[in-house]
């Protein structure tokens, strides 16, 4: 595997970690300041 095919898999993983991690943020948030539980 070529270094760069390497680099562009991390970097895309880190980016859906980060876009889960602030939907996962958002959805706390949400619940936490509206105190409603499905």
């Amino acid at each position: 595997m070529d270094f760069q095919i390497a680099l562009l898999l991390a970097q895309d993983g880190i980016t859906n970690g980060a876009i889960y991690a602030l939907l996962a943020l958002a959805l706390v948030l949400v619940f936490a300041v509206t105190r409603v539980i499905f």
